[in-house]
């Protein structure tokens, strides 16, 4: 390799999300990549820009703020050396929901959104891992989107309440009508047949609390048909963060990280959900099968969908404040 070459090498081998990576594979990465200094008060992009990169923050340090009615911003975080960011944006591709913006001299490497796709649509250990990673980082950001709502709330800890494990099991759907959920469309029979077999299937009447605020999930749960709200309350004022359709994943951050669950997961009608515990969830999430893939993109594209939710309250919330 070359000197600039070895220097790239050095610097992605700094980032938790390519920790233990081989150095060859860091050295193809770095190909696809470029680099970008920036100035003081630089945009890397803007609200509203479409999602074409994820980037890799060298040196310096980035401001993500959210535009507000009236021209008014707000901070919604900061970045440095280490640190991704955009990570959510190229896994759907849609619009910027924030800014990103240079406050120092800043260095970042940026990998487009084609390259970033090529990377982690193998089935490799490497996509695997760093389809995990990206798991965590995300579960991370909405923790502290989640947090950031909770005290716009007036704080204090959420009502105490604890999730009915008491469920009533049944047999799995019929897999015609799950194929034609949008959430596996894409997916081969086999890999999607392994994830959905991976489980047990549970019918809950309506206002059954699946997760509750502060403790531990006891499952993640995926929507079969029906709908769980998820809220965020405190004292007498409540926001709804999220609604869990058919094909969409819930109660999966504290299997992720090991945390409480930062929502509370209530049936809005009478639902179908898949359980997965604990052992189910880690066999899914640390494996390296095809229903692995399968289930590492349902959680992203619910990650992606809840950050971009969990933004529009706070927009609004910040306005009224």
């Amino acid at each position: 390799m070359t000197s600039t070459s070895d220097e790239a090498v050095a610097s992605l081998s700094a980032f938790d999300l390519l920790a233990g990576i081989p150095e060859e594979e860091l050295a193809l990465l770095a190909r696809t990549m470029r680099n970008r200094q920036l100035r003081a008060g630089q945009a890397i992009w803007r609200q509203g820009d479409d999602a074409e990169e994820l980037a890799f923050v060298v040196a310096g340090r980035v401001s993500i703020s959210l535009q507000l009615p009236g021209d008014a911003t707000v901070e919604v975080s900061s970045v440095g050396p280490g640190e991704v960011m955009g990570e959510m944006g190229v896994i759907d591709g849609g619009r910027r929901l924030v800014s990103a913006t240079a406050v120092e001299p800043t260095t970042v490497m940026v990998l487009g959104r084609a390259d970033y796709t090529a990377l982690v649509s193998r089935r490799h250990p490497t996509a695997f891992a760093i389809k995990r990673r990206i798991a965590r980082i995300g579960c991370a950001r909405l923790r502290g989107q989640y947090t950031a709502l909770a005290e716009s709330l007036g704080g204090g800890p959420p009502p105490e309440a604890a999730a009915d494990v008491e469920l009533e099991f049944r047999g799995p759907p019929d897999s015609r009508y799950v194929r034609r959920l949008a959430s596996f469309r894409a997916f081969d029979s086999l890999a999607l047949w392994g994830f959905l077999t991976a489980g047990r299937y549970a019918l809950c009447p309506p206002g059954r609390t699946l997760a509750a605020e502060g403790t531990a999930s006891p499952a993640c749960y995926l929507t079969i048909n029906g709908a769980v709200e998820k809220v965020i309350v405190r004292g007498g004022r409540r926001i709804r963060v999220g609604l869990a359709g058919p094909g969409l994943p819930f109660g999966y951050e504290s299997m992720i990280d090991g945390g409480p669950s930062p929502v509370t997961a209530i049936t809005r009608e009478r639902t179908l959900v898949l359980a997965l515990p604990t052992a189910a969830f880690e066999r899914l999430f640390d494996g390296e099968q095809p229903e692995s893939h399968v289930f590492l993109d349902v959680i992203h594209r619910d990650l992606t969908g809840s950050l971009r939710q969990a933004l529009r309250p706070h927009a609004r919330l910040a306005v009224s404040l």
